[in-house]
């Protein structure tokens, strides 16, 4: 396990991407967008801040990830949780004969040369245990699409947060994650803004 141990990036970006039906399905559209970022300063002080964005229909997926884009610091590490491809589109794509369609994390990539992106896979599962563990309150399973785009910066966090502790020392978890609390505390007392 120490082999897999590393440091924590300068500047992390936690991405999460709310759409009100899967990606890849016709007429998907992104509802919501969260940027957590984390940004290590010297002697390991860490600052959080959250970028978070709501969407109507009619905004277009060109114009949200390029907004995306513009916001996600430079050479940032960006996490975000892999894209689910449902076997019944692969078949149909592949039926088709045609190119699948990228994911929205490909454009990403392409836009920005300078991210190094990491897909996660994160079970449902180690997302709740962590959401128990700090009291993150996550939108619930079968969720309207606004109590679930209200939540992206509560479901960002929890992604660092797998993230923190499934990849970096003991040392380096307890220091942000004790950073991080304190940052959290003074958040919460804001309203939310939609």
């Amino acid at each position: 396990m120490a082999d897999t141990l590393r440091r924590h990036p300068r500047i992390l970006c936690s991405l999460v991407i709310i759409r009100d039906r899967n990606e890849f399905a016709t007429r998907s559209a992104i509802r919501s967008t969260a940027i957590f970022t984390v940004t290590r300063g010297r002697q390991g002080a860490a600052r959080f801040a959250i970028d978070h964005r709501a969407f109507d229909r009619t905004a277009t997926r060109a114009d949200i990830l390029a907004g995306l884009a513009e916001r996600i610091p430079s050479d940032a590490t960006v996490i975000a949780r892999a894209s689910r491809t449902s076997q019944h589109y692969l078949r149909h794509a592949f039926a088709a004969g045609g190119p699948l369609p990228l994911a929205d994390l490909q454009l990403l990539q392409r836009e920005r040369g300078d991210l190094d992106l990491l897909p996660l896979e994160c079970a449902n599962r180690a997302m709740e245990e962590i959401a128990a563990a700090y009291r993150i309150e996550r939108a619930g399973p079968g969720s309207n699409i606004l109590s679930r785009s209200r939540k992206a910066p509560d479901e960002a966090q929890c992604l660092w947060l797998a993230f923190l502790w499934s990849r970096f020392s003991r040392h380096e978890r307890t220091s942000l994650s004790t950073a991080w609390e304190a940052w959290r505390a003074i958040e919460r007392a804001r309203p939310v803004g939609f």
